[in-house]
């Protein structure tokens, strides 16, 4: 906030402190870890279901911040990433930080559903669903960008005509890494190992959409 005028530092203050006191229920008891805390409430303003991440010495460090800043901060640059994209993710309504605390206001993902609690009775369903996904991945992993915590409780997804819908959540450890099939390794990896929707074929599937995007010229 140092590079503001007064005016607009009142006004980013205020409005730090009016979603930071927004009143929500706790989605799950605060992560304590190194003295400080981060956490997500969900909420609701203005007929929005919003989630509101709060964070208090929560750091990270990369070569760019090697004093460390806070991983909110690096979740909303992520996001821009995405979006910039044509990636799926969350809607970032606000992101501030003040202090050492930092906040991350997102919108709902409304209709969309966890792929950890998807149940699809047809092979036909199935395989859409990971064509739609291998190609979200293939263009996150051309970008030469990594997830590196994709679970399938992080992999959200909504019908749409004869496709899918994918948004990713939980950004606050992608990063950029050099070599595009080094990301892509090890999200695909992690991804098998913890989703249960997909059987053997519809990872064939997933995997044949994924090179598909992946190998598409910039």
């Amino acid at each position: 906030m140092s590079s503001q005028s007064p005016a607009q530092t009142v006004a980013a203050t205020d409005l730090f402190r009016f979603w930071w006191q927004l009143p929500g229920e706790w989605v799950e008891p605060p992560n304590i870890r190194r003295g400080g805390w981060s956490g997500v409430k969900l909420s609701h303003w203005q007929n929005h279901t919003l989630y509101i991440k709060r964070q208090s010495r929560h750091l990270c460090r990369d070569w760019r911040h090697p004093l460390g800043w806070p991983t909110l901060c690096r979740e909303h640059s992520n996001l821009q990433q995405l979006r910039t994209l044509g990636i799926g993710c969350p809607t970032p309504l606000f992101s501030g930080r003040l202090g050492n605390s930092a906040i991350l206001v997102l919108e709902a993902l409304e209709g969309f559903t966890a792929l950890d609690q998807l149940s699809l009775a047809t092979s036909a369903s199935r395989e859409s669903l990971a064509r739609s996904l291998g190609e979200s991945l293939g263009r996150l992993h051309r970008h030469c960008l990594q997830h590196s915590s994709l679970y399938a409780k992080h992999v959200f997804v909504r019908p749409q005509a004869d496709q899918w819908q994918i948004a990713l959540i939980d950004l606050e450890k992608m990063r950029r890494c050099i070599s595009a099939k080094f990301c892509a390794r090890h999200d695909l990896s992690q991804l098998r190992r913890h989703q249960n929707l997909f059987d053997s074929r519809d990872w064939d599937v997933l995997l044949e959409a994924h090179e598909q995007n992946f190998s598409v010229t910039f």
